[in-house]
């Protein structure tokens, strides 16, 4: 495994400790206000408080304990929807590359048509109708993302559908759930691990946009993307709270980004679409 590729790994999964056990183990509340303590700077500026190291925000919550926690939310919601989008890919690119006809090019049409469709605007129309809700918004990502691992995991299959061994199980009476899984599938994994990866980092990025954009979770519940908007009217006088959910949120895409770009090379997998 290469060394860029430790790296990310180890700075991936200290940060998603850190945002899972980070505030119970240091009995942090996110959500606990001290109004007295608003607005404090962080430990290394004149008049910074003990117990709030990175400082506090407008209500006196401490920013340590919300970006912990507010990360904890943002990697849920990457994880589980990058993780969704991927299975209702591999799902539905097994499916158009083995049968080919029809349900090929309505699989392939809906991903064009997905792809075209803005989705801000899907987004903002939704939100609008149903509220604003975590599985909401992992919902929406979830339709947004699934396009790009069912076109290379179609691209494969048709690729792989006339191979030997492919044909052999055919022959020999295999059913078409048996070639899927058995044959087709494990010729898709690799590369849909690297989409996986990827994928994780674009989730937690569209997830705080469209928080800061008031589109996402809904508060009181920390999210990097809603503390990024906390602090957005306060930049002159508490840069501070914006500044921490952003450095995290670049640290965590930029490490993410790092090991799927590790995994596609120690892989060497390519995943665009040759169909």
């Amino acid at each position: 495994m290469r060394t860029s590729v430790r790296i990310a790994l180890a700075g991936s999964a200290l940060i998603a400790l850190a945002v899972t056990f980070g505030p119970p183990l240091l009995g942090l509340d996110p959500l606990e206000q001290d109004l007295p303590a608003k607005l404090a700077p962080p430990f290394w500026m004149e008049g910074a408080l003990a117990g709030h190291p990175l400082g506090t925000d407008q209500l006196g919550r401490d920013l340590l304990a919300r970006v912990l926690a507010g990360g904890r939310t943002s990697l849920l919601v990457g994880f589980a929807a990058s993780s969704l989008a991927c299975a209702v890919g591999i799902v539905v690119g097994l499916l158009a590359g083995y049968l080919g006809g029809w349900v090929d090019r309505l699989v392939m049409g809906l991903g064009d048509l997905w792809i075209a469709f803005p989705f801000l605007v899907l987004a903002i129309a939704t939100i609008g109708v149903v509220g604003s809700s975590t599985p909401v918004l992992i919902t929406l990502l979830v339709l947004a993302g699934w396009v790009t691992s069912a076109r290379v995991t179609r691209a494969i299959v048709k690729q792989v559908r006339g191979e030997d061994y492919v044909m052999a199980a055919v022959g020999a009476g295999a059913g078409h759930l048996n070639v899927l899984t058995r044959h087709l599938l494990p010729a898709v994994a690799g590369a849909n691990l690297v989409i996986w990866t990827f994928s994780v980092g674009t989730m937690v990025l569209v997830e705080g946009g469209l928080s800061f954009l008031g589109l996402g979770v809904r508060p009181p519940t920390p999210s990097w993307g809603t503390i990024l908007n906390d602090g957005r009217e306060l930049l002159e006088t508490a840069w501070w709270i914006p500044l921490w959910p952003g450095l995290t949120l670049t640290l965590t895409v930029l490490l993410v980004n790092l090991l799927g770009d590790g995994l596609r090379d120690t892989l060497d997998v390519r995943t665009d679409d040759h169909a």
